[in-house]
C-alpha cells in the first residue's frame, strides 16, 4: 500500500509541475507569486511614449513566455527596427523566463487569470522554473 501510494504521489506531482507555471510578478507596490497554467496566454499593452500609438504584445505560456506577436502601427514598429526588419518575425522566435517593461505612459498585463496596472513604473515577471 506505501508504495502505491508513493507512486500515485510522485505521478500527480510530475504532472502538477509539467501543467503549473509559478511566476513572480514585481511591481513597484510589491511582489506576488502567480500560479499559470501553460496553455494560457498574456498580453502586454502600453503607449509608446514617442510615437504616441499604443503598442500590444501577445504571447504564450509555455515552457517559457513564447509565441510573441506585437501588434501597433507602421510608424511606432519603424521607431523599434528602423524600417529594417519585420518586428513580429523576430520577435516569434523569442522565447525568456524573464519579462521586464518601463512605461511614463502606463502598462496593463494580462497573464492567464490575472492582470496588472501601472502608472509610470516597471513591471518584471519571473518564471520560477522552465521545464
Amino acid at each position: 500500500m506505501t508504495k502505491r501510494y508513493l507512486l500515485i504521489t510522485a505521478t500527480v506531482l510530475v504532472g502538477l509541475l509539467l501543467i503549473l507555471k509559478p511566476a513572480v510578478v514585481k511591481l513597484e507596490s510589491g511582489t506576488r507569486l502567480l500560479v499559470l497554467l501553460r496553455w494560457q496566454s498574456g498580453k502586454i499593452q502600453f503607449v509608446n511614449s514617442v510615437t504616441e500609438k499604443p503598442v500590444s504584445i501577445h504571447f504564450q505560456i509555455g515552457g517559457l513566455f513564447q509565441q510573441f506577436t506585437v501588434l501597433t502601427d507602421e510608424t511606432t514598429e519603424s521607431y523599434y527596427t528602423n524600417g529594417v526588419y519585420s518586428m513580429n518575425e523576430a520577435v516569434s522566435r523569442e522565447s525568456t523566463n524573464t519579462l521586464k517593461f518601463c512605461s511614463i505612459k502606463g502598462i496593463s498585463l494580462t497573464l492567464g487569470f490575472y492582470s496588472f496596472s501601472l502608472r509610470d513604473g516597471c513591471l518584471e515577471v519571473n518564471l520560477l522554473w522552465t521545464i
